[in-house]
């Protein structure tokens, strides 16, 4: 039987965006300008700031753009510093069954290397689908990561692999093309990173290298491979799918390819944009409070005597209970419940300092209590639940309870909701005069050179810092 880096890469080099349905362009155009949102706005936050300064500074000029910076860069470097902000507002891409980020890695690789090469819009787009693609699989066999090991960096590496071999193999027919994407996932499956999961909950900022990096090595991987640097054999399955899953199961790195070797399901179908800003495992909690915050009759915050949060076990590997950092925050049960109870929706900005620190916000977070729940347990991964119960100083009590998180693939953003996303986030970003509708226009228009034209709106200056 042939290996699963072959029959993977054989499909990433058939990958077709023109041949795909009208509805799934619609949906891949969305996670691309979700992606450039998010990139955008976590790029003009001041906790990364200095660091991607002195990252686009020692790497040199280049052709390819790094967000907010007039004079381009080398791919490489490009994709790190681009790569870093997407973590930065925990408002990421991702994909459930994979429990990951795909396109956070593959999407600043794809532009990076396209802009470098000068690639026209197809292959671009083909790019992105096949990297993707190929990431989510190979996610999504590994079963939940080993224990400590975080997502990002690992498998999402060997997706932007495939893409920079996708772009850098254009010129070659498909038997050719497909031979270098086979030989980039097995590079990249033997250098892909193997970070500490507990940095993002600390709140160190270490943890935004992650992405960067993967994104970064994905690239030198597939360079490696056009220039004759090989992998040993088998080694998605002999290596990184034992040494990163938790639960690996090989035969699930080539589900959804059909006999004549394309794919014949679409990973993005299942995959989820976030609407609140916080890590995924919160997302249902808010959703609860968001639907209990909705019903008739206000609950205000002096009403509540206790906050008891049901969730997953798995969700509260990630919970940071005392956070010191804007990051560690968006990771606190706690800390989010008590700000949305407390001061409403939460925002992109919404963990600041003067937020976290005000009394009525501790003491709420005081009262919130977490536990885990076996019925919830049997749900997950294939729903993320929560249940929040509000005991109310009267001694009445009102409960939510979700499946799925908002924005989830069984409960996807509307297009006004991925567009209002993304202008607020772009707002954020560059201010009034921000380029949301050119963007828009662009994906939507798709022009021969699509990544040079998105490169050239992502050069402008940012905003000093978020709000």
């Amino acid at each position: 039987m042939a290996e699963a880096a072959r029959i993977l890469s054989l499909a990433a080099a058939r990958s077709d965006f023109g041949a795909l349905p009208v509805e799934e362009q619609a949906v891949w155009r969305d996670f691309i300008l979700d992606t450039l949102a998010v990139m955008a706005a976590g790029s003009a936050h001041p906790s990364v700031s200095a660091a991607r300064s002195v990252m686009t500074e020692a790497g040199g000029a280049g052709p390819a753009s790094v967000m907010g910076f007039v004079r381009g860069a080398s791919a490489g470097t490009a994709a790190l510093v681009n790569g870093m902000a997407m973590t930065v507002l925990q408002l990421q891409d991702g994909h459930r069954r994979a429990r990951g980020h795909p396109m956070s890695h593959v999407l600043p690789k794809a532009l990076a290397l396209a802009e470098e090469t000068g690639a026209p819009t197809g292959d671009f787009l083909n790019a992105v689908v096949a990297g993707y693609e190929v990431s989510a699989r190979i996610g999504t066999a590994l079963g939940g990561m080993q224990p400590l090991l975080h997502d990002t960096g690992t498998f999402g590496c060997i997706g932007a692999a495939v893409a920079a071999a996708f772009l850098l193999g254009r010129g070659l027919e498909h038997p050719a093309r497909a031979l270098l994407i086979e030989a980039a996932i097995g590079n990249a499956a033997t250098v892909a990173l193997f970070p500490f999961r507990d940095t993002c909950m600390e709140g160190a900022g270490v943890h935004h290298l992650f992405v960067g990096l993967g994104a970064q090595n994905g690239i030198t991987a597939a360079r490696a491979a056009l220039a004759g640097l090989s992998p040993s054999p088998v080694t998605l399955e002999r290596f990184f799918g034992p040494r990163a899953g938790e639960g690996f199961d090989p035969a699930l790195l080539t589900q959804g390819i059909s006999p004549d070797g394309c794919w014949s399901r679409s990973e993005i179908l299942a995959a989820y944009l976030k609407w609140h800003p916080v890590c995924a495992h919160l997302g249902p909690m808010l959703d609860c409070l968001e639907a209990l915050r909705d019903r008739p009759g206000e609950i205000h915050p002096d009403r509540i005597s206790a906050v008891t949060v049901h969730v997953y076990s798995t969700a509260l590997q990630y919970d940071s209970p005392d956070p010191r950092t804007d990051l560690a925050a968006r990771f606190s049960f706690r800390h989010a419940a008590a700000l949305s109870l407390c001061l409403g929706p939460l925002r992109h900005d919404g963990f600041s300092p003067d937020r976290l620190g005000r009394p009525d916000v501790q003491a709420m977070a005081g009262r919130v209590r977490l536990a885990a729940d076996p019925r919830l347990d049997a749900l997950y991964p294939e729903n993320r639940p929560a249940r929040v119960t509000l005991d109310l100083t009267d001694g009445s009590q009102v409960q939510a309870e979700v499946m799925a998180p908002k924005g989830d693939s069984s409960r996807p953003l509307s297009r006004s909701e991925v567009w209002a996303k993304a202008a607020g986030l772009m707002r954020a970003a560059w201010g009034d005069d921000d380029p949301f509708h050119q963007a828009c226009h662009l994906l939507d228009d798709a022009g021969p050179d699509l990544a040079q034209q998105l490169g050239n709106v992502l050069r402008r200056e940012l905003a000093p810092q978020l709000g």
